[in-house]
Order: structure tokens, then C-alpha cells, then sequence
């Protein structure tokens, strides 16, 4: 059950991988976690192990690409909680790893609308929501593709996650009056599903010389990604904003 002073977290994309690593892992911590997600199988199976922690939670499934999931998720969550505490964009990724010279308009825009387009629609919508409450925290889940390259993907995936430490840092410093935090975690090869899937296909000689790229010589798991992302929504990191975290194993060094 909630309460009336426990915060609220909205993590999109958050039935698998980073995002429901960090939503298993905020609501142990006794924050009452939104979920989002395509998938009704895997939107469920969280759903379950949250519940069976202790957790509580509520779920909007749906592609937060579209306008109408974006609504319903912000004010399912208001109707059943009344508040706002935290958002994680999470959702996000890419579908291909195309050479600059082989990517369609169309994938640039989509690839933008997955990673940066709603990021700016769902923030817009919840910052008047924090500055009512007197402050809240953003975190936004971008790559160490923006902040380099892209090891797995392509330029329109490099693009949309540098767009989105943009868009993080404009946002601190904007919005830090306000008492609304706003920072980034850019991780590097995880093993998520989607990646695992990207990861398998290639050779074992091109598997070692990506890992040979990553001084700890391995890739991460999301769990290794979800703490940060728990620290920066914790008090421990009320002085903390716009930063990118890398956490990628010393893959980059910024």
C-alpha cells in the first residue's frame, strides 16, 4: 500500500533490462514505482516480482512514442498517487546498426522520437507538476554513443543520445531555481535482451575487440546501471545536477 509521503517514481521502458532493474531496485527501496512498457507478458512478470518484494507499483502499457500513452501514464499516475517525485527515461534504443550512408530519413526519425522526442513531450509535462510540489528529480538514460561513438548502433543513435545529455544539462541549469534536479546516466554495452540479441551476432574476434575497448574487459549487467540511476534520486545526491554519470567500465574517461 501507499502512503501519502511516499515518493513516486515513473520509469518508462521499464519492463525489461535497465528499466526494470531500476524498478525492482527503487521500489525495494520503498519509493511506490509507474511502469511502462510494450510487452503485456513482461509488463505482468514485473508487476509480479515487484508485488512479491514488498513493492508497490502501477503499470500504463502502451509506446510511450505515442502521445496518448504519454498522457495516460502521466495522469493514471496523478488519479492513483497525486504526485510526481522522480521520472527515468529509460526507454529508448535503436533497431539497426546501419552505416551513416545507409540510414533513411525514416530511421533518423524514428530512431529521434524513440530517444529524444518524448523525453522532451513527458518532461514538459511534469515539470509544472515538480514545481508545484516544490521540486522532484529527472534522470535521463542516454549512451556512452553520446558521448563518443556508437559501438553497436549507427549515427542517428549516436546523435539522439548526445542530443539528450543536451537536453539534461539546459534542463539543470533551468530548472535548479525551481528545486528540480535533472541529470544522466550514460551506460555503456549492456547486456540487456536487445543488446544481448546485437551482442550474439557478432564474431568472437570482434566480441574481444570490443571488450578489449573496456579496461574492466567485460560488459555491464543492468543491475550494475540501476544503482546509479538509485543514487541520483536518493537524498545523497540532493547537490547533484546536471551530470552525466558514466558507466560504461572505463570504457570512457571524461
Amino acid at each position: 500500500m501507499s502512503n501519502k509521503n511516499q515518493k513516486v517514481a515513473i520509469i518508462t521502458g521499464s519492463t525489461d533490462g535497465i528499466g526494470r532493474a531500476t524498478a525492482c531496485l527503487l521500489a525495494r527501496s520503498g519509493i511506490a514505482v509507474v511502469l511502462n512498457g510494450r510487452n503485456e507478458e513482461k509488463l505482468a512478470a514485473t508487476i509480479e516480482a515487484i508485488k512479491a518484494d514488498g513493492g508497490t507499483c502501477l503499470s500504463v502499457k502502451g509506446d510511450i512514442t505515442e502521445q496518448k500513452v504519454r498522457d495516460e501514464l502521466i495522469s493514471k499516475t496523478m488519479d492513483h498517487f497525486g504526485r510526481i517525485d522522480i521520472l527515468v527515461n529509460n526507454a529508448g534504443g535503436s533497431t539497426h546498426g546501419h552505416p551513416f550512408a545507409d540510414i533513411s530519413i525514416q530511421n533518423w526519425h524514428d530512431t529521434m522520437a524513440f530517444n529524444l522526442n518524448y523525453c522532451f513531450d513527458i518532461i514538459q509535462t511534469v515539470i509544472p507538476i515538480m514545481k508545484k510540489a516544490g521540486g522532484g528529480k529527472i534522470i535521463n538514460v542516454t549512451s556512452l554513443a553520446g558521448r563518443q561513438h556508437s559501438i553497436l548502433s549507427g549515427a542517428d543513435y549516436a546523435a539522439s543520445k548526445a542530443g539528450l545529455i543536451g537536453l539534461t544539462r539546459q534542463l539543470a541549469y533551468e530548472l535548479g531555481s525551481s528545486g528540480i534536479l535533472v541529470n544522466a546516466v550514460a551506460p555503456g554495452v549492456t547486456i540487456t535482451d536487445r543488446v544481448d540479441r546485437r551482442w550474439q551476432m557478432k564474431s568472437e574476434a570482434e566480441k574481444k575487440q570490443i571488450l578489449e575497448q573496456i579496461p574492466l574487459r567485460r560488459p555491464a549487467s543492468p543491475d550494475e546501471i540501476a544503482g546509479p540511476i538509485a543514487f541520483l534520486v536518493s537524498d545523497a545526491a540532493n547537490y547533484i545536477t546536471g551530470a552525466t554519470i558514466d558507466v560504461n567500465g572505463g570504457a570512457f574517461m571524461g
